[in-house]
């Protein structure tokens, strides 16, 4: 199976890895400035196996290879641009499976750009970019990634994902879960990047609350686009500064480093695919009749 991923972030080289450790082709689609490196990837789990894998010469692909089996969408919301569109109106007809978090007025468009072959994927692994280029990452048994079941070669990349050491299942309700999901957890990620950190966060309570309450509202929306696992339902509904602490607390004795992955990733600042993700959220509540002033209040 010949895969190509588009995007060559720490996500798509988690998975571009080791769909090629289970004996795949794998092609990166990077931007044309970027085909000429010839550095390799490498990525060091950080839990289970503790192994650290490598492709020494990976394929960089300024176009989607027309030989492609199946497209691995692994770009930020906030990158699907005019660019993206053009490689995937020119690409070949084969199933996109988007590793992106797509709501859904992002998931029509993009569908749209492909006739309807997309396919939902939620990963639930925890990678970041060390500065030596090493992708380090966190995946766990219990919370196997998910890929939406149907096509053949979704399975046929799972199945290789598992060959290689990697949790992933399909599922049937991924599609619905996703978005959901994405968007019930949303306003907490805002709160830390307002905050500067997880720790910050925790201690300014005015915007610790301020997050609690944005997170309530969307959790009222999100349960109108999707479905969210129970256990997380019970917590989401009823989030508070001290809730919070605690979740946060029982997060770090899990993964040690949760903190210090959570803050490089929404510790700095409000970035560009908070203020995407941002404004469909809205628009969704617009529509769907959801009030959200304290999510709106957050992203102000």
């Amino acid at each position: 199976m010949h895969v190509a991923i588009i995007g060559a972030g720490a996500l798509g080289r988690v998975y571009g890895v080791h769909l090629a450790d289970a004996g795949e082709r794998v092609s990166f689609v990077v931007r044309a400035a970027r085909t000429s490196e010839t550095g390799a990837f490498v990525i060091e789990r950080r839990n289970g196996d503790r192994r650290r894998r490598r492709v020494s010469a990976p394929e960089r692909r300024a176009e989607i290879p027309t030989d492609a089996d199946v497209v691995l969408l692994a770009v930020r919301v906030d990158q699907l641009d005019a660019s993206i569109e053009r490689l995937l109106r020119a690409g070949p007809r084969v199933p996109l499976i988007s590793l992106t978090p797509l709501l859904p007025l992002t998931l029509a468009r993009v569908s749209g750009w492909v006739d309807g072959r997309v396919w939902v994927a939620m990963p639930t692994l925890a990678a970041s970019a060390l500065p030596d280029g090493t992708a380090e990452y966190w995946a766990f048994r219990a919370s196997p990634s998910l890929f939406e079941a149907g096509a053949p070669e979704t399975a046929a990349l799972v199945a290789a994902l598992r060959r290689s050491g990697l949790p992933a299942r399909l599922s049937r309700d991924v599609r619905q879960k996703n978005p959901a999901t994405t968007l019930a957890f949303f306003p907490i990620s805002v709160a830390v990047s307002r905050a500067g950190g997880v720790e910050q966060l925790l201690r300014d309570e005015a915007l610790a609350e301020l997050g609690a309450r944005a997170a309530r509202e969307a959790f009222v929306l999100a349960r109108r686009i999707g479905s969210i696992d129970a256990p997380l339902g019970l917590v989401l509904r009823a989030v508070t500064p001290r809730t919070l602490r605690a979740a946060f607390a029982l997060l770090g004795k899990v993964l040690p480093q949760a903190t210090e992955f959570v803050d490089s990733h929404f510790g700095d600042k409000l970035g560009e695919q908070h203020r995407v993700l941002g404004a469909e959220i809205l628009e969704l509540g617009r529509r769907e009749g959801v009030p959200l002033p304290s999510l709106e209040r957050l992203l102000g």
